[in-house]
């Protein structure tokens, strides 16, 4: 489980594998408290890091200032019409 300090401001990111072309379609993601799905409100637009990882910028003064002593789950959403799947990453403790 990967561990935040409350504090920190950085780029949360999550590891997608596939064709080397989905670094070309939007990509969203949300993190949210364990055991819950998210919601449309919960989507945030993330980047592409240059190693093909999606990213978003977590902590205070962002879209995702998260609570000391809950542990999160990130994930993240593509599209890629038809298709938009959503896929959970691992778990986040702020400490």
């Amino acid at each position: 489980m990967l561990k935040i300090p409350a504090i920190s401001v950085e780029y949360l990111k999550i590891p997608i594998s596939g064709a080397s072309d989905l670094v070309t379609f939007p990509v969203e993601m949300a993190v949210v408290p364990d055991g819950q799905d998210p919601d449309s409100d919960d989507w945030k637009t993330a980047e592409w890091s240059t190693a093909g990882e999606a990213m978003v910028l977590i902590g205070p003064g962002t879209t995702l200032p998260l609570t000391k002593g809950i542990t999160y789950v990130a994930w993240a959403r593509l599209t890629l019409a038809p298709e938009t799947p959503v896929l959970a990453s691992g778990k986040v403790h702020i400490t």
